[in-house]
């Protein structure tokens, strides 16, 4: 719940930062200014792969002890 509501926060943030107002720059601004883009590719890369398998995991996890209670 945590991570949602952080989510939530930063999603709302970058939102606001986005409001035309040369005072405020959004994440996306800084990172595409400062980060080269061969690190971010690789950096999107590694958290798309650690999704997918976290998420298998937990799934082949639930699915394995639900049939087992059956």
């Amino acid at each position: 719940m945590v991570f949602l509501g952080l989510t939530g926060v930063v999603l709302g943030m970058e939102i606001g930062a986005a409001d035309q107002n040369p005072a405020t720059v959004p994440w996306t601004d800084s990172i595409t200014d400062h980060v080269p883009g061969e690190a971010t590719a690789a950096a999107i890369g590694a958290r798309t792969l650690w999704l997918v398998a976290h998420f298998a995991r937990r799934y082949r996890r639930h699915h394995a002890t639900s049939t087992d209670q059956e």
